[in-house]
């Protein structure tokens, strides 16, 4: 069914009138850029239709770019936990869906609004304002659609965190971007504010930073070309995504598959150099009925449902991973250690 900006409005508004003016924005878990900027543009667009808006949020923003993100840009994000749901009239989710398993909004809660740009999922079909888009390369870049049609002002922060968000999602417009990604990086490139935009691609990193790209390192197997790598213990989730993208880096690599737990749960992300290799898909017969996945061509992540306890738990859950990786990718050579 063709999405209708207009008429998801007209919803939003008999919403306010019937039940109240304030909404929800919830990204995904320990958010990204691209769920950040896609919260921010949803929060003016419906602000002008007389909403209040609060921008919520759950897990952690480790990535040090994404904490710069929201510092420079002055994002006012609330904990989820702290929130009570029944008092917002409009609940949306951005850059995820009900039942993917990698938000918190509880399942008794069906959201009003879903945009995101992974496969619909069936329960946001549910949903009164749906608007998935998998020929995108970015959420935001839905939202960037969405206020290019209803004339919303671009201040230079709200193009800044835009173009930072098209920029990391495409990875530069390298992976995974159409004519909507293109366009749009060339319309915000010219309205962004570049000394902030060059403060949040440039931050200062953490010794834990250094100590798990060490670990990477001295921890990785070569399985023909697939890097699998064991993070064990991790400061924040998104670590393990980070890993697994620098790593790729490496020359005979097409492929990386990262593991770590926080906390006691498991994170796992796969990268890839091919669009055509479908990360998403592959991490979802991977992790099977143990977790929650998904993600596009190229790079895809996952939660375990379970949870270990220790060091040796989470060995024998990463060689399954592995195992099972190796075996989708029909690979025949012998493991050897990276270093």
């Amino acid at each position: 069914m063709a999405f209708h900006l207009g008429a998801a409005l007209a919803m939003v508004r008999d919403r306010a009138r019937s039940m109240g003016p304030r909404a929800l924005l919830l990204p995904h878990d320990n958010p990204d850029p691209d769920s950040l900027a896609a919260a921010m543009g949803l929060s003016r667009l419906l602000e002008r239709e007389g909403m209040v808006c609060t921008i919520g949020m759950a897990g952690i923003i480790g990535r040090a770019e994404n904490r710069a993100m929201v510092r420079v840009l002055g994002f006012d994000l609330r904990p989820i936990e702290s929130l009570d749901l029944s008092s917002f009239s409009i609940v949306a989710l951005l850059d995820t869906q009900p039942g993917t398993g990698n938000n918190s909004l509880p399942a008794s809660r069906l959201p009003d609004i879903v945009i995101d740009h992974h496969p619909l999922r069936p329960l946001s079909q549910q949903v009164p304002w749906c608007d998935i888009r998998p020929e995108f390369g970015a959420s935001c870049t839905i939202v960037w659609d969405y206020l290019k049609e209803a004339g919303i002002e671009w201040t230079p922060d709200l193009a800044t965190a835009f173009l930072y968000g098209v920029k990391t999602e495409t990875r530069d417009l390298g992976r995974e971007c159409g004519p909507h990604e293109r366009q749009a990086y060339l319309e915000l490139n010219a309205l962004a504010d570049h000394a902030k935009l060059y403060s949040i691609t440039n931050p200062k990193l953490s010794r834990e930073h250094f100590a798990a790209l060490d670990r990477a390192c001295r921890m990785a197997i070569c399985w023909g070309d697939l890097l699998a790598i064991n993070l064990g213990s991790v400061p924040y989730p998104d670590l393990v995504a980070e890993i697994a993208e620098l790593m790729l880096a490496y020359e005979h690599a097409r492929y990386c598959i990262c593991v770590g737990e926080h906390e006691g749960q498991v994170f796992l992300s796969i990268r890839s150099e091919d669009e055509a290799s479908h990360a998403g898909e592959l991490i979802r017969r991977v992790v099977g009925s143990k977790g929650a996945a998904g993600g596009h061509g190229m790079s895809a992540g996952g939660r375990l449902h379970h949870s270990v306890r220790s060091d040796a738990e989470l060995k024998s859950v990463y060689d399954e991973l592995v195992a099972r990786m190796v075996a989708e990718l029909s690979i025949s050579q012998p493991p050897t250690p990276l270093l």
